[in-house]
């Protein structure tokens, strides 16, 4: 069994005092950097992550090489 993600040890979510709801924004660290890997959008609310522990709980929209990361705008 894999031991990685949100509720493994060095995974992090708010305390329950502080939930985050289902459809809210989120950026992904991986442990010990300081900027994000990804960016996504909760699926569950952070309850029911700790709750069930299973199932995806983040649908990533951007994450590090992807197209949006290597696109460059040019300014006049």
């Amino acid at each position: 069994m894999n031991n990685l993600g949100l509720t493994s040890p060095g995974g992090y979510l708010p305390p329950s005092s502080n939930p985050l709801s289902a459809n809210t924004y989120v950026s992904i660290h991986a442990e010990s950097k300081e900027h994000a890997l990804a960016i996504g959008v909760l699926k569950m609310d952070t309850e029911e992550i700790k709750k069930k522990n299973e199932g995806t709980a983040i649908e990533n929209f951007h994450f590090l090489n992807d197209g949006l990361w290597g696109l460059t705008v040019e300014t006049k």
